[in-house]
């Protein structure tokens, strides 16, 4: 993860130099700039995501409390039964038992696993509509460059070098400017 935004700083910065190298020798680039997560946050798709994202969670819960309070219900069973039953029984439950306590640990990693994919696919799409407007706006505005300012890969943009576009792509989206 390190030496992944080590390698993008080093990128935006290649690419900042080449520009600007670029740029004096033709014609100025313009460059441009907004926050992706300041926008996607104000996105109706976002939000729909993340209902849907909270949905799907509670659907998982749901199973996984079922589950826990089948095994509870069981083991109290067993518990209850334990000096009653021959050993072949008791064998078998405790088996039983162990096998649920199991099976219980594995949904539950699954289930992290399946929301973190449901999670990526929902907001790919949301950022894509997003790359969309950007497009849109830089190709409308004629910027050549436009920095996502999120993630600490840009840490300073000087006065006057880049233009913040964020109300540009929010109206582009149908959605109100941030005061």
């Amino acid at each position: 993860m390190i030496a992944n935004k080590t390698l993008r700083s080093i990128v935006c910065l290649i690419s900042i130099l080449a520009c600007s190298i670029t740029a004096q020798a033709q014609t100025a680039l313009r460059l441009a700039s907004l926050s992706h997560n300041a926008v996607m946050q104000r996105m109706t798709q976002y939000h729909e995501a993340q209902k849907n994202l909270k949905a799907l969670r509670s659907q998982y819960e749901a199973e996984a409390k079922r589950s826990e309070e089948d095994f509870q219900r069981k083991f109290v069973e067993f518990m209850d039964g334990q000096k009653d039953f021959p050993e072949t029984i008791l064998l078998k439950r405790q088996n039983e038992l162990q096998n649920m306590l199991e099976s219980n640990a594995k949904f539950r990693i699954k289930v992290q696993d399946l929301l973190a994919k449901a999670e990526k696919d929902l907001m790919s799409d949301v950022k894509a509509v997003l790359v969309e407007a950007v497009h849109a706006v830089a190709a409308e505005e004629g910027y050549g460059l436009v920095f996502n300012t999120d993630g600490d890969a840009i840490s300073f943009i000087a006065d006057g070098i880049a233009t913040d576009i964020t109300d540009k792509v929010l109206r582009k989206l149908d959605i109100a400017p941030i005061d």
